[in-house]
């Protein structure tokens, strides 16, 4: 942990140390908040960002103040999300992707129209306010679909149009406020579709008690060792998935803007259909959904306590109106296109959960507000894996070709 004074502000430079073990007390704040709350339950709000809510405003008190500005090191919680989508992409089997094939190519083509839904939204409600035409394109796509994550590919072009508008501070504020509704507001609309439509879970006891009972009872060694060893394993592919990637990114991949996260995922998907062919090694389920669950809890929990709360306080009132616009928009989009389109079930209220969240924020928001709601109502890899290939490779693709196009034109 690093000290040093900037314009007379202290700045705490937190360590690794110190942001994973705030980050994992924020968890169990979290657990128990939740715990006391009932709203906070009947609502599926995940308890990652629950608990690392009270940190981030904290940070922010303490920075609005002038009293100090505590800085997170961003490359660890990069680090984690790599881990994190990695493993997702290990869930990715041939048979998996055969079956959800239709529907993926569906949520990604239904996603770029609500890319470009965004950006026309935010350039016609500038117009209309009297805001210059930049901050608007930054209030629409460049700051919703994607979130911070997306801004931060895009740094350079934000710098090009803050020298006319002074938006780029303002198109993070958006992001920051956006990342907080999408958490709050997705899951609650899982919950009201769920309820609304009496929807039931079809692989609701695919990991239940009594599966993992017999499972245990047939093998021939202990399961703490078994597991430990599929853990270790699982871990061992992703490394050596994320070495390939980030070669083939270095040398082949430099010049094109695409996150370092899609070749890691793609090196994942050949892995595990790899391994699915010719039966040189195996990818266990469960260890997979552990290793999965503690990575997005891990992210969502750091990316919480990283948010800069203080930006949202910086934005004038027509940048906000304009927001809630979008939030409205996003809002009708996943429950009337999303949820109606793709099949008005259990998987397409997750996959419209996921896509709002996304839409917001990052698409890992959209995971947590899934993980959240399959942890009452039992686990679904179907959601998941669409949500997870389309929203960070397909859409990574798609949504920064969009960008690039809209900076072009305007």
């Amino acid at each position: 942990m690093d000290f040093s004074q900037v314009d007379g502000i202290l700045h705490i430079h937190l360590d690794n140390f110190f942001i994973l073990g705030i980050a994992c007390l924020c968890y169990f704040l979290g657990r128990w908040i939740k715990s006391e709350i009932k709203l906070l339950q009947d609502l599926s709000i995940p308890v990652p960002f629950i608990g690392g809510l009270p940190a981030a405003i904290i940070f922010a008190c303490l920075k609005i103040s002038k009293t100090a500005v505590i800085v997170l090191n961003p490359d660890l919680n990069a680090l984690i999300f790599q881990f994190f989508l990695t493993m997702m992409a290990l869930m990715g089997s041939w048979k998996l992707i055969k079956t959800g094939f239709v529907i993926s190519i569906m949520f990604w083509s239904l996603a770029m129209v609500l890319g470009v839904l965004q950006a026309l939204i935010g350039l016609t409600a500038a117009q209309a306010l009297g805001l210059h035409q930049h901050l608007g394109l930054l209030m629409g796509t460049l700051s919703m679909m994607g979130g911070t994550e997306t801004l931060t590919n895009f740094i350079p072009a934000v710098e090009h149009l803050d020298k006319f508008s002074g938006a780029a501070q303002a198109a993070m504020g958006v992001a920051t406020l956006g990342m907080v509704c999408s958490m709050m507001v997705s899951a609650p609309m899982g919950e009201y579709l769920i309820k609304k439509y009496s929807l039931k879970n079809p692989s609701r006891s695919e990991f239940d008690n009594a599966r993992l009972i017999r499972s245990i009872e047939r093998s021939n060694k202990p399961f703490y060792q078994t597991h430990t060893v599929e853990c270790i394993k699982i871990i061992a592919i992703c490394f050596v998935c994320m070495a390939f990637s980030h070669l083939i990114k270095q040398k082949f991949l430099a010049d094109v803007l695409i996150p370092d996260y899609t070749v890691c995922m793609v090196c994942a998907l050949i892995a595990r259909n790899f391994a699915d062919t010719t039966g040189w090694f195996s990818v266990d389920g469960l260890a997979l959904r552990t290793l999965t669950k503690i990575f997005l809890i891990l992210f969502i929990l750091v990316s919480t306590c990283a948010l800069q709360l203080d930006l949202i306080f910086d934005l004038s009132a027509p940048i906000i109106a304009v927001f809630f616009l979008e939030l409205i928009v996003n809002f009708l989009f996943a429950r009337f296109i999303y949820f109606n389109l793709l099949g008005k079930d259990f998987r397409g209220m997750l996959i419209a959960v996921g896509g709002l969240a996304f839409s917001m924020g990052m698409a890992a928001n959209g995971l947590s507000n899934m993980q959240s709601l399959c942890e009452k109502y039992g686990p679904n890899t179907d959601g998941f894996l669409v949500v997870c290939v389309v929203g960070l490779i397909l859409l990574a693709i798609s949504n920064t070709l969009l960008i690039k196009f809209l900076l072009t034109i305007f």
